[in-house]
């Protein structure tokens, strides 16, 4: 399992074009309302790349093109899959295959019904396609095939029972036009002028009725023009991403809804060389850490010492890992022959026939102030235990660079995972991402064991094993869980909704009332 993608510093923009070949013969559900631009929530987006939805690279886009295209599953707050186009799905004993049966009833924007067959291609599509921003979801898959007109099977690679929290990525039918943005979703294309995107409600829609008449996605070409159209009311709603917080007060008649965006923010050790070489010393700099302090740091950051979300469906600790514990920190480190030898301050211990200091240089990326604030309060953290805590900022390319080659003693940085639950790239011996600096068979074998298990019984029990040898060994250690957020203005009623992947996942059901009154 490695779905996922490699310690984040920066986004880098892949420009990508692509269109489908096929004819498709149009039969537009029929809008028999007259659409009121009073009723027309307007949101904004970046200019598209592509209108592709498995291949665009901008995170607005894919946010808008998911309000007309939808997955097979959405992945709730608690990173529980929840069926949207799939009904259900069964696995075999091992893991190894997977039969999912998807809706029946289900229309295109063109009337033409939904079927196996369009998600046997969309996954075809991203498979061979390795710049999509799913590419990494179906790294198990071997290959899918079409076993009914309702029923897909898929053939993995090794077993995958969490398979199905990688199915969220948007549903595409069968050899469309992409620029045609046909779509099973709440709301169909209405126009494009260059300037905007125009959607009216689906009056199909498989899920029931659209609360509201259409969605309008205005391009905006920079955060501060987006800021002005919102705080002016012509847009409705805005994503974290878009805000400069520290110059954009959100307003008492604002809502902001927070949600979890995968990013998991961790220190990770140099267990082959070095002071952190003694798994008693990572064990006690990660309970020497205040990750509720680090939690507001980040802004709403989710403590976690285990690279799973808290409350997460499928995932029951066992322990509590985010307790700040500075007394058994120092209890740990003394135990283990730690202390202050000559009477100057300096925590050491012989080892070799050598007087060495418990101190090591934290390597920083300088890319993101945030990341940079934590490396301040996890250095305060740690000198409340003993350690002495040399801050080393570089340029991203360094970072890269001495982490790969092993050159560090500890670094601070973060991944965000394609599957919620896939722990294997920072934990397994072949893959995690401190480039081979720690390695277990033991959680090797707990993580084979964790992802053939096929009962929810069966994965309860495996996380446990593998949460106890996590603390045991302490590879990493965890500190947030980001959090994002949709701020919606006060002319949005209906529940908000967002969830990890998909800000406006619920859309469909949001409205507007007193559009017509000016706000203060």
């Amino acid at each position: 399992m490695k779905k996922i993608i490699s310690m984040l510093i920066s986004s880098v923009m892949i420009l990508s074009l692509c269109g489908c070949r096929g004819k498709v013969e149009e039969k537009p559900v029929d809008i028999t309302e007259e659409v009121g631009e009073d009723k027309i929530i307007n949101l904004q987006m970046r200019e598209a790349d592509t209108l592709d939805p498995l291949l665009t690279m901008r995170k607005s886009v894919r946010d808008a093109l998911l309000t007309v295209y939808e997955p097979l599953f959405n992945i709730d707050e608690t990173f529980t899959p929840v069926p949207n186009l799939a009904q259900s799905y069964a696995f075999n004993e091992n893991a190894t295959v997977m039969t999912l049966r998807v809706k029946e009833g289900v229309l295109w924007h063109n009337g033409q019904p939904f079927s196996a067959d369009d998600v046997v291609y969309t996954i075809n599509r991203i498979k061979e396609n390795p710049d999509s921003s799913y590419y990494l979801n179906l790294e198990s898959v071997d290959r899918v095939e079409k076993l009914s007109a309702y029923e897909v099977v898929f053939y993995l690679k090794e077993p995958d029972a969490f398979l199905v929290h990688s199915l969220y990525f948007p549903i595409m039918r069968t050899d469309t036009p992409v620029d045609a943005m046909i779509g099973t979703g709440p709301f169909m294309l209405k126009e494009m002028d260059g300037k905007s995107i125009s959607l009216v409600k689906n009056g199909a829609w498989h899920m029931g009725k659209v609360h509201s008449d259409g969605v309008k996605f205005v391009y905006m070409r920079t955060g501060a023009m987006a800021q002005e159209a919102f705080s002016s009311g012509k847009i409705h709603a805005v994503t974290k991403e878009i805000l400069d917080t520290e110059n954009f007060a959100i307003k008492e008649s604002h809502t902001r809804h927070i949600y979890p965006d995968g990013l998991f923010e961790f220190i990770g050790f140099n267990s082959k060389k070095g002071i952190f070489s003694d798994a008693l010393l990572r064990i006690a700099a990660s309970n020497a850490i205040d990750r509720a302090a680090l939690g507001n740091i980040y802004g709403d950051g989710i403590p976690s010492g285990f690279p799973v979300m808290p409350g997460s469906g499928a995932f029951t600790p066992t322990y509590e890992m985010s307790e700040y514990n500075l007394d058994y920190a120092k209890e740990v480190i003394f135990s283990s022959g730690w202390m202050d030898l000559d009477g100057n301050g300096i925590i050491e211990k012989i080892i070799d026939n050598e007087w060495t200091s418990l101190s090591f240089e934290l390597l920083v990326a300088d890319t993101d102030p945030l990341r940079s604030a934590a490396a301040e309060a996890v250095k305060e953290n740690l000198h409340g235990a003993g350690f002495v805590v040399n801050i080393r900022r570089v340029d991203a390319q360094t970072y890269h660079e001495r982490i790969k080659e092993g050159d560090y003693d500890a670094f601070l940085g973060a991944f965000y995972c394609a599957d919620p639950y896939d722990t294997s790239q920072i934990l397994a011996s072949d893959g995690n991402l401190a480039f081979e600096a720690f390695t277990s068979s033991e959680i090797d074998f707990a993580l084979s064991n964790l992802f053939g298990a096929t009962t929810s019984d069966k994965a309860s029990v495996a996380f446990s094993k593998l949460q106890a040898l996590y603390i045991a060994y302490q590879p990493i250690a965890g500190l947030v869980f980001r959090t994002t957020y949709v701020v919606t203005s006060p002319y949005v009623e209906g529940e908000v909704k967002p969830y990890p992947y998909s800000p406006y996942a619920n859309v469909g059901l949001w409205a507007l009332s007193g559009i017509d009154e000016k706000e203060e």
